[in-house]
């Protein structure tokens, strides 16, 4: 099957069968049939009910063989079938539909992969099936598909009771049914309206990244949006964000994973600090997706980015005529990062011809002269065309509710203008307002949280990272470094074969000696450190495995002996190899350099100040590993802890291209199989043209 023909199966089929269909119109299965039939679906609707003859007033079938047979007798085929009956009767039907040739079934029952280990199974038996037989799947837990323009309203969401819908340029997937009732609810009171809507479910087939191949090439959806609870299929889910991009079709997601609940589980603490909402984003960004913060904004912002392209910089212009709805939004801004421009020439000199003061704030407020259409609209004109910021943002306050036409009609006419972004946040509940905005494609907001996470967002927006590959210098790399972790027993590295390994990656470390007995150590340099030696002790603080600042060989030999005292009093069954010897190595700052395998995102490389106070601190920049120099010194100063290196204040500034050097190299574990994390804590990164010193360090490998 071509992917048209499977794309007119989802949003345009010639004959649709409904299994389940209920003749109980108050139940939730016989809500398809009535959807269809209030919003105009032209096709062929067949009801499957062995125990009906009709239902709600049209000729049922006993099963898909009759259905089907009737659907020849009309002169076409079933394309679609939407399957509504308990889950253990959905195999039945999934074989039927392959045996009849149907290329598309959407399951709305559940009891499959979210019940666990064996409705997992129950559910790819059933894929197998299907895909034997030439059918594709939606779901299951879908709640439907719906295409505006089209009619087809098979769905169960008690959203479509709406008497009309509005089309619009704005497709949705979503996995949760109830948030696509909610996105096309909230629309629809906005004035606005969406092209396609699926329930994607499970994704136990059919796939996120596979429908948006499929809205691509729509020409009635200009931007896609997702709901999203998880990532799944990630390389279809990429490569399609990727076409998106390409295609000028802006793809937006929300996504439900900012609690830090999943922490817990990572053994180093770059699992840790990377965490659900850090993979995430760092996957977005490198495939050019947009993230939205709040639902809302999911609705307000892609007028704000249809047809656009990421902008050049941060900076936003603020113009209002009312300072304390503007400060609403500036604080969010502020709280967000963003720069805010200073007025341009142009707008200042109209100000002083107007007898007009302009503030020394970040807004342009107009609140003495209102909305006059000699001051307002000249003033929007002037900040759309210049190039002094990126976003404009008009605050309009009380107008916006009893005098639209006043209100928003400048800012329409300037913002159709100009090629710049315009978001308008309306501070009173102004729905006439709100909705002259949408009509003309503008970008209009109710909230200031929605509207400063809107222009956040879109700031922060950028086009897909280069698809990397390994030079020769970095295969040589990763062929000595596989070779080390081929040779390890045990799912944990300890130190020594770690650092090893980190060393083939082109990661110096500092010297270290192995004390196993209670032999002389002699040619230290104090003051020293000491530390156990186990693979089954990664947080070797914790434990009391680390003495520092050892001042010579008497306290060296006592911090050997309360090392391991400590430990196997901390943990009785870890295995002690020795305790490690180094010199206390100096430098400007202490870097966390981390690796780990996510299984939402991929592989991502991590950067965060060190030390034993790392996931207290939580201050770290991650991204989709891996990279390139350029992206590793980006990442240096997202941390706020590694300031020192650039030269904060004036302080001697660290060896940054060393300290690249070392994320670039870490990152090269993606090109490595069966590593799940990996972490240097601390990495000592010396003055300017010094290099890096890997001190600590932990490789944990993948199950299986």
């Amino acid at each position: 099957m071509s992917d048209r023909d499977l794309a007119r199966a989802l949003f345009e089929p010639r004959a649709v069968a409904l299994v389940g269909a209920s003749g109980d119109a108050v139940k939730n299965t016989a809500r398809p049939l009535r959807y269809l039939k209030a919003h105009g679906f032209k096709g062929l609707v067949l009801p499957i009910n062995p125990g009906r003859r009709e239902v709600l007033g049209e000729p049922a079938w006993p099963d898909l063989r009759a259905a089907a047979e009737a659907a020849a007798d009309a002169g076409g085929a079933i394309d679609h079938v939407y399957i509504m009956v308990p889950a253990d009767a959905v195999p039945a039907v999934i074989a039927d539909c392959a045996r009849a040739h149907v290329p598309l079934a959407t399951i709305y029952s559940d009891g499959f992969a979210e019940v666990g280990d064996d409705g997992f199974q129950f559910q790819e038996e059933m894929v197998e099936t299907a895909r034997a037989g030439g059918t594709r799947i939606v779901g299951p837990n879908s709640m439907g598909v719906v295409n505006v323009r089209a009619g087809l309203a098979m769905t169960t969401n008690a959203a479509l009771e709406a008497p009309k819908l509005i089309p619009g340029p704005f497709a949705v997937v979503s996995q949760s049914g109830t948030a696509l009732g909610a996105l096309l609810s909230r629309g629809q009171a906005r004035g606005f309206g969406f092209s396609k809507l699926v329930s994607i479910g499970n994704e136990a087939d059919l796939s996120v990244g596979e429908i948006i191949d499929m809205l691509i090439d729509d020409a009635d959806t200009g931007a896609i949006l997702l709901f999203l609870e998880t990532i799944r299929h990630r390389d279809a889910f990429a490569a399609a964000a990727r076409r998106a991009f390409r295609a000028g079709k802006p793809v937006i997601a929300y996504k439900l994973d900012r609690s830090e609940a999943g922490r817990q589980m990572a053994v180093s603490h770059s699992g840790a600090l990377a965490g659900r909402a850090r993979a995430a984003d760092a996957f977005f960004r490198a495939h050019g997706i947009i993230r939205v913060d709040n639902l809302e904004t999911l609705l307000e912002l892609p007028f704000l980015v249809k047809e656009r392209r990421p902008a050049a910089g941060r900076r936003v212009s603020v113009v209002t005529t009312t300072g304390g709805g503007a400060a609403m939004v500036v604080d969010r801004l502020g709280l967000a990062g963003v720069d805010f421009a200073p007025p341009p020439p142009p707008v200042i000199n109209r100000m002083i011809t107007l007898d007009l003061r302009i503030g020394e704030g970040p807004v342009i407020d107009l609140t003495m002269a209102g909305a006059r259409p000699d001051v307002y609209g000249p003033v929007l004109k002037d900040l759309v065309a210049s190039d002094d910021s990126d976003v404009v943002v008009p605050v309009v306050g009380s107008s916006a509710q009893f005098r639209p036409e006043v209100a928003v009609s400048p800012i329409i006419a300037e913002a159709k203008q100009g090629a710049k972004p315009v978001a308008v946040f309306c501070v009173p509940e102004a729905a006439e307002s709100l909705k002259a905005l949408a009509e003309a494609g503008i970008a209009g907001f109710r909230t200031p949280e929605s509207c400063a996470d809107a222009v956040r967002a879109y700031l922060d927006w950028r086009a897909p990272a280069a698809e990397m590959s390994p030079g020769a210098d970095t295969k040589a790399a990763v062929e000595a470094a596989t070779e080390l972790l081929n040779r390890a027993t045990t799912p944990n590295l300890d130190e020594v074969a770690s650092l090893a390994v980190f060393q083939a990656l082109g990661i110096a470390s500092t010297p270290t000696r192995v004390v196993k007995g209670n032999e002389a150590v002699t040619g230290v340099e104090f003051p020293a450190a000491a530390k156990v030696l186990s693979a089954d002790v990664p947080h070797k603080t914790e434990a009391g495995g680390v003495v520092l600042g050892i001042p010579d060989s008497a306290a060296l030999r006592r911090a050997i002996a309360q090392i391991r005292e400590r430990v196997r009093a901390a943990q009785p069954k870890a295995k002690i190899a020795g305790v490690l010897v180094q010199k206390m190595e100096k430098g400007v700052a202490e870097a966390l350099v981390g690796y780990c395998l996510d299984p939402e995102a991929g592989p991502l490389v991590l950067l965060g100040a060190g030390g034993t106070l790392t996931e207290l601190y939580d201050d770290a920049a991650v991204r989709l590993a891996p990279v390139d120099r350029e992206a590793a010194l980006a990442m240096i100063g997202e941390v706020k802890g590694l300031a020192p290196v650039l030269g904060y204040r004036n302080l001697p500034k660290g060896d940054a291209a060393a300290l690249a050097a070392a994320v670039e190299a870490m990152a090269s574990f993606a090109y490595i199989k069966g590593v799940a994390e990996a972490e240097i804590n601390p990495l000592i990164v010396k003055q300017q043209g010094q290099g890096v010193a890997a001190v600590d360090g932990l490789i944990v490998l993948a199950d299986g």
